[in-house]
């Protein structure tokens, strides 16, 4: 659809309304934070904007920095699709656990420094503390370009992009109600 900008702003109004479809009461809208201008009002689009620009909103939730690119529910004041209101943000498991979560920086595991340490994790700006992450869903994927590390306490697992899991502890337990397999190229006990 082309978009034609009219001298005269009742001109607009009129366009803008001829060529979206009318809401009806309470409707929502889907749309994306597209960022935060300088007096740190939220940015939106949805498929009903009038124009290619962003459109300014208000928000009936917290909006920051982090949020944008995230799906948002938008609500209309008046019913005008000048007006947009912003209801909440669309719930995604991931979303949430990136938010939520510390990020510590890896050394980088070498052939000739084979151990792995976490520095201390780096402050984040979410006032929201998990002690359990729940992802709900069939497949989880985590995934780094280097390598991933989880570590609690003087435990480790690490994964390399070379292919190489790197499991550490003081006492490590395999269990399991059925076989126990551990195959390899070859494998050294000691």
């Amino acid at each position: 659809m082309t978009k034609t900008v009219l001298e005269n702003s009742n001109e607009y109004e009129v366009f803008a309304e001829a060529t979206a479809p009318a809401l009806a009461p309470g409707e929502i809208v889907l749309g994306y934070l597209k960022g935060i201008d300088s007096n740190g009002n939220p940015l939106v689009i949805y498929p009903q904007l009038p124009s290619d620009n962003p459109a300014g909103a208000v928000s009936t939730v917290p909006v920051t920095q982090q949020h944008i690119g995230r799906q948002v529910a938008l609500l209309f004041a008046k019913g005008d699709y000048q007006q947009p209101v912003i209801m909440g943000f669309i719930y995604s498991p991931l979303d949430d656990l990136l938010e939520n979560f510390s990020f510590t920086e890896v050394e980088a595991v070498s052939s000739t420094n084979a151990s792995a340490y976490a520095t201390d994790p780096v402050e984040h700006s979410s006032k929201t503390d998990l002690e359990t992450v729940r992802v709900d869903g069939e497949r989880v994927v985590i995934e780094g370009k280097e390598e991933i590390v989880l570590k609690c306490g003087e435990a480790s697992i690490t994964l390399t992009n070379t292919g190489k899991i790197l499991i550490r502890g003081k006492y490590l337990l395999s269990r399991s109600s059925g076989v126990n397999r551990i195959l390899g190229g070859s494998v050294q006990v000691n």
